[in-house]
């Protein structure tokens, strides 16, 4: 039987490892938290590629990422219209969790960046298939 994991503890550790109480609570997105966009723990090396690799697929902090439940489901859009978008932020989540700090401004430059390409290929592909 597999571990059962809990993201909430390792929610609430990225929390206080990422999270100083002075800077803005926004996920790795660049989304603010809030009431209703509640945060939510995502796996950087998928969870079914662990359980297919004979690995634990719990919740790490080494392969998680801190992200709201609307930049989640981004992230999931993503990953099915723009695979090179996906890689990215992956990418970025990954270099976070290296640095193990809130992020440096540089970061943020780069997840504002990310942030508008996504929603623009979210947009452009909704266009494209309703609009067309």
């Amino acid at each position: 039987m597999r571990e059962i994991d809990n993201r909430r503890d390792v929610l609430h550790k990225m929390r206080k490892k990422y999270f100083p109480k002075d800077k803005p609570y926004v996920d790795w997105m660049g989304f603010k938290i809030t009431e209703t966009n509640c945060p939510s723990y995502h796996h950087i090396e998928k969870a079914e590629d662990l359980r297919n690799d004979n690995e634990s697929d719990r919740a790490t902090l080494e392969n998680g990422a801190y992200l709201g439940k609307k930049s989640h489901e981004l992230l999931h859009v993503l990953e099915q219209i723009d695979g090179d978008l996906y890689t990215s932020w992956n990418y970025l989540f990954s270099l976070i969790n290296r640095m193990g700090v809130y992020p440096i401004e540089d970061v943020w430059k780069m997840i504002y960046s990310l942030q508008e390409m996504s929603i623009k290929a979210v947009n452009d592909k909704k266009s494209n298939t309703f609009g067309r």
